[in-house]
């Protein structure tokens, strides 16, 4: 295939109809192809699928022109071949960090093997990025990258004599190329000889090479990590996935998931190190939302009828509109001018005067619109001090309580939740959109929230501020519900999201939109007070204090 020789500047958008094109003749599949924005900058990017989703990096750091594009058509290549000639995901079982990656090794090369028995031009797209050499420091990066070579390199040539056992192994096992399980024999016993060699590996700062490689997280199956005690096991295996390094809150992975979500936006970042926002640095993907039993809502409403009662009798008696100024009062704040001179010229004229010379300002409606988002993140599923329940179900609670009385009043309302995998996949879930009814499948929704992943709270309070800023009433409140500390796995600078939700917030005061959050977790109060100020956060640690707090909000708004 020919391709350009000279482009300054290559994005994954002006290659993309040619990528899909090249699957469809390969193997006549037609994969969804997404890019996935960059991660920090001493951190590579490789490619990344899920079931049938494929994420290719935005553009190759390093690279250009011809040579751009042929690393995106070697990458395509790559992953298709696993799409093609992979098998059922690698359950992690008892594997050690450095065994998962030897076996991603492996089976990155068996179906290298079988695509280049079918059509073998494929060895030009990947050898070029094969430069290992035989010499150097012998660290277990090095060791990989050279085993990777000699299992695609004919001409190769390596004396190490752990490398050339590899290289043994698998081809001894031509025969059985098309069976996946020889990836995991042979990387095991592979993975026990280097361990016994006592070469350091280190998981986190592992990347996948050469560069065409996807990250390997599509093989693998985390159903037994995640319920290992220590969790030492998953969070090694994840490899480089994070593109940045431990984070001070990581959250725990979880099983990868069918559903596919749509991107609907870029948001900017906000960097205090360098005091500036990150042009389109997060992506904002909304996902479908799950559903549990509606009954789950109805049986909270049914455990606090009293609680029910009070918090619908607070948010009636809050008149939230524009002020009306009442003229021809009998008593009020002020005088009214037209009616202090109509009385004097009756005195003057010998007739009795009209004594309400007052006006004052009042509401008689309701003009309020409420966006109440919830954090879904993996640390809600942590059990409150004291509560014996966990934050999410906190959180289920207070927005079963606000949500029943919102909709009986008639306000418009809408609860959207949200959760984040690194910058490039902020999730988003809408529980119910304004305009939509408050109805069993918006109680399903709500009932089939759980807690997954991170908590990059500024993009999905930028979109959430979107939401809001479009309805026409006269005052526009979100109101968060969390536990506390933003945190993504891709972050390990702890005030850099911080600084980025406060920011978030003062943007959003210049829209005319109010923003308060319910804090469900005492610990969490030096971060929320920092991002949303002190008279802005209620911490609440049971959800039977709702009442109590909620009219310090309310006082804000009416005031």
């Amino acid at each position: 295939m020919s391709v350009p020789s000279r482009l300054d500047a290559v994005a994954f958008a002006t290659v993309e109809r040619r990528l899909k094109a090249f699957v469809i003749a390969l193997w006549r599949r037609s994969p969804p192809l997404r890019a996935r924005p960059h991660g920090a900058p001493d951190q590579p990017l490789r490619a990344n699928f899920d079931g049938g989703l494929v994420r290719l990096p935005e553009s190759f750091r390093g690279y250009s022109g011809g040579a751009a594009i042929e690393l995106f058509f070697a990458t395509v290549a790559h992953v298709a071949a696993h799409l093609q000639f992979g098998s059922s995901r690698f359950a992690v079982g008892g594997l050690k960090p450095l065994q998962v990656a030897l076996v991603s090794l492996v089976e990155d090369a068996r179906v290298e093997q079988l695509a280049l028995q079918v059509y073998p031009g494929l060895r030009r797209y990947w050898l070029p990025h094969h430069v290992a050499t035989a010499t150097g420091a012998v660290t277990a990066p090095a060791l990989l990258a050279r085993l990777a070579r000699a299992l695609i390199d004919p001409d190769y040539r390596d004396d190490n004599g752990w490398v050339s056992k590899g290289r043994t192994m698998f081809f001894a096992e031509r025969e059985r190329w098309h069976d996946a399980s020889i990836s995991r024999t042979i990387g095991s016993l592979l993975g026990n000889d280097l361990g016994q060699m006592r070469v350091q590996f280190n998981a986190k700062s592992y990347v996948v090479e050469p560069v065409y490689r996807d990250d390997n997280m599509g093989l693998w199956d985390f159903g037994e990590a995640a319920a290992a005690d220590d969790g030492t096991v998953l969070e090694a295996v994840r490899l480089n996935q994070t593109e940045g390094g431990a984070s001070a809150d990581r959250a725990a992975p979880v099983r990868a998931e069918a559903e596919v979500g749509v991107p609907v936006a870029r948001y900017p970042e906000w960097d205090f190190l360098i005091g500036r926002d990150r042009a389109e640095w997060t992506t904002l993907v909304e996902y479908g939302a799950s559903e549990g039993p509606a009954s789950r809502i109805d049986a909270i409403l049914e455990r606090h009828p009293v609680l029910v009662h009070r918090i619908t009798t607070l948010i009636r008696s809050a008149k939230v509109s524009r002020p009306l100024r009442l003229r021809r009062q009998p008593e009020g704040d002020r005088l009214d001018l037209e009616a202090c001179i109509s009385a004097t010229m009756d005195h003057r004229a010998g007739h009795t005067p009209d004594f309400k010379v007052y006006a004052k300002l009042e509401r008689r409606y309701r003009d309020l619109a409420v966006l109440l988002l919830l954090d879904v993140s993996q640390s809600t599923n942590d059990i409150v001090r004291g509560a014996g329940s966990s934050v999410l179900e906190l959180e289920r609670e207070a927005a079963a309580l606000l949500a029943h009385a919102m909709a009986g009043l008639g306000d418009p309302f809408a609860i959207h939740a949200f959760c984040s995998d690194t910058r490039a996949d902020v999730r988003y879930f809408r529980v119910k959109d304004f305009g939509a009814p408050y109805d069993a499948a918006a109680r399903r929704h709500l009932a089939g929230l759980t807690g997954r992943y991170s908590t990059r709270m500024g993009a999905a309070l930028r979109h959430a501020g979107r939401e809001l800023a479009a309805q026409r009433s006269h005052r526009r409140l979100l109101l968060m519900v969390s536990d506390g500390e933003p945190s993504d796995v891709d972050v390990a600078d702890r005030r850099y999201l911080v600084e980025d939700a406060r920011h978030a917030i003062l943007a959003m005061a210049h829209f005319g939109i109010d923003v308060f959050c319910v804090g469900l977790d005492a610990d969490g109060d030096s971060y929320l007070t920092r991002i949303f100020g002190r008279r802005n956060v209620l911490q609440v640690d049971r959800v039977e204090r709702l009442p109590e707090k909620l009219p310090m909000l309310y006082f804000r708004l009416t005031g």
